[in-house]
């Protein structure tokens, strides 16, 4: 089994990097998991990524770094014992550093056929200035040891820009290979990446036969405990709080009805968020899963307009509307009243309930 770490700050896009690279070495013949974790007490990446069809399983309730001793090497030894993977993508939270986590996972002894690949860390070119400008230690700090560096959302960086940052990326990390480009797309650069990272499966032989009855299922999602926050852990560092929560839906929805509740939330979630940190950073995402539709809301900054996506329904719980938000400077109690006033104020009649 060979592990890759992918890492980046809250909303870099990172979860679409796992879809991505996991759908692709899946229809090479790779068999896949995926172990994220994410820092409210509910996930959201996990249902998104296992509704792509890949096997995921959620490390809730803290950053990844901080239950490392309590739960990291027990999830990891689960999938490798329950699916035997050829490939585990883990996806830590935004707030995450990662060669702490591989340091920690090279202690761990799952014996030779476990391996350690490259560190992938994920930059978002769109906010570049504004994240440097927030937290540039901390973000040379994810970024100094990764193998290879994904700057993410060409297609949104001003013109005259991008070579301004390349420049910047090379001097946080010369050793590591740069590609500049859109997830949204799969062009020749998402498939020179593909490239590098196959030329580390050395050894590792592609599953050729469907698991029977294992393909499509995803794993439980875990109850860890509490975590406790220590003065150096990395919630320190980016200053960020969240909350998250899960919303039973009794009533039928069709599709036009989910998406503009689900828009309505957030557009009031962001505005409670603005009032308080007009310039916030970080990640506001929802899930909702009806009947009718299954579809994924995301705002990563003070600067973004909600962005929709429709996936395919996989068979996860239905009528389940999931909210997660962390960012930057903005106390936890503040940010849950915004969200759990957001989803009251604006599910009248639809019997929303926690």
């Amino acid at each position: 089994m060979k592990i890759f770490l992918l890492s980046g700050f809250l909303g870099s896009g990172k979860t679409t990097s796992v879809i991505k690279i996991g759908r692709y070495f899946k229809n090479k013949g790779y068999s896949v998991s995926v172990l994220v974790n994410d820092v409210g007490d509910v996930g959201v990446d996990g249902q998104v990524i296992s509704e792509n069809g890949l096997e995921s399983k959620e490390m809730p309730r803290g950053c990844i770094c901080c239950t490392l001793r309590y739960a990291l090497e027990a999830n990891i030894a689960l999938v490798q014992a329950q699916y035997d993977p050829d490939i585990l993508l883990i996806e830590p939270t935004g707030v995450a550093f990662p060669q702490r986590i591989k340091e920690e996972i090279e202690k761990m002894d799952f014996g030779p056929e476990v391996s350690m690949g490259s560190i992938i860390s994920i930059l978002d070119g769109s906010k570049f200035d504004v994240i440097m400008k927030r937290s540039k230690d901390s973000i040379v700090k994810q970024t100094k040891d990764a193998g290879i560096i994904l700057l993410n959302k060409k297609d949104l960086i001003e013109p005259g820009k991008l070579s301004g940052i390349t420049a910047t990326i090379k001097e946080m990390n010369p050793d590591a290979r740069l590609f500049s480009l859109s997830l949204k797309e799969e062009d020749g650069l998402f498939l020179n990446m593909m490239d590098m990272l196959e030329a580390e499966l050395q050894g590792v032989i592609p599953h050729s036969r469907v698991k029977s009855g294992k393909e499509q299922d995803s794993f439980d999602v875990l109850s860890e405990g509490s975590c406790t926050v220590g003065e150096d852990d990395d919630f320190d560092h980016f200053n960020v709080s969240s909350y998250a929560e899960s919303y039973d839906i009794n009533s039928s929805l069709d599709k036009e009805t989910a998406t503009n509740l689900a828009l309505d939330v957030m557009r009031s979630i962001k505005s409670g968020v603005v009032r308080l940190n007009p310039a916030f950073l970080g990640h506001l995402k929802m899930f909702l899963q009806t009947e009718a539709v299954s579809l994924r809301v995301s705002v990563t900054s003070f600067r973004d307009d909600p962005e929709v996506e429709l996936i395919s329904t996989n068979g996860a719980e239905k009528n389940k509307f999931t909210v997660f938000a962390a960012v930057t400077d903005i106390a936890r109690d503040e940010l849950a009243d915004i969200v759990e006033g957001s989803v009251f104020a604006r599910s009248g009649g639809l019997g929303i309930s926690t």
